[in-house]
């Protein structure tokens, strides 16, 4: 082969190589804008899918929210009733350290009487008015509760109207002496054991 034909040779293979480097970069810059525009066509249809599920979980977190505040500001009401009738329910104990020297125990006991009797209305009506809405441990605890104190201040109430006073009524009233503040304790952790779940709660599908 004479020097001008390895010259020609040499030339065209040049030009070979170089149209080649050109129609790869090409072919690279054109795969490169299919894939961007299939990985774009992707993520506009998991966009329109995740949508709904995102306001779905916004609206169980809105109403999550709601529960919280209205079952909050209910037992915030609620223990303030029951610390009154805590307070206010026994009204014959055994030891009465509260017992007036220039008052007869008859109009020391009328008087607490209808004290008792304002206040215990207050949290059963309370407590009726927004049954649904509390956890069935504060429910059911509570209702314990009434239940007993009221029971105990019908049975004044009846001795009042008689005039005539019962020993039983002092045995009564020492029960419930000690049932109240343990009910009370009793609410008060399942207040605190409900606020608790209800903050930490998280929405599972």
């Amino acid at each position: 082969m004479s020097e001008q034909q390895v010259i020609s040779t040499g030339l065209e293979a040049l030009k070979l190589i170089a149209a080649g480097g050109i129609g790869a970069a090409i072919i690279g810059v054109i795969g490169k804008l299919v894939v961007d525009r299939k990985l774009q066509e992707q993520k506009h249809k998991y966009d329109k899918q995740i949508e709904p599920l995102k306001s779905e979980l916004q609206r169980k977190n809105t109403i999550h929210k709601l529960q919280f505040e209205k079952e909050f500001n209910l037992y915030e009401e609620l223990w303030k009733a029951l610390v009154a009738v805590r307070k206010t329910a026994v009204i014959t104990p055994t030891l009465d350290n509260n017992m007036p020297k220039d008052k007869l125990p008859y109009d020391v006991y009328r008087e607490r009487y209808y004290i008792a009797l304002d206040v215990f209305n207050k949290a059963k009506n309370l407590f009726e008015d927004h049954r649904p809405f509390y956890h069935d441990d504060v429910s059911r605890i509570t209702k314990d509760l009434l239940h007993q104190c009221r029971g105990y201040i019908v049975s004044v109430g009846e001795m009042l109207g008689s005039g005539k006073f019962d020993d039983k009524l002092e045995k009564e009233a020492d029960k419930l002496l000690e049932k109240v503040p343990e009910a009370i304790n009793e609410i008060e952790e399942a207040i605190k054991r409900r606020i608790g779940l209800l903050r930490e709660a998280e929405i599972v599908e």
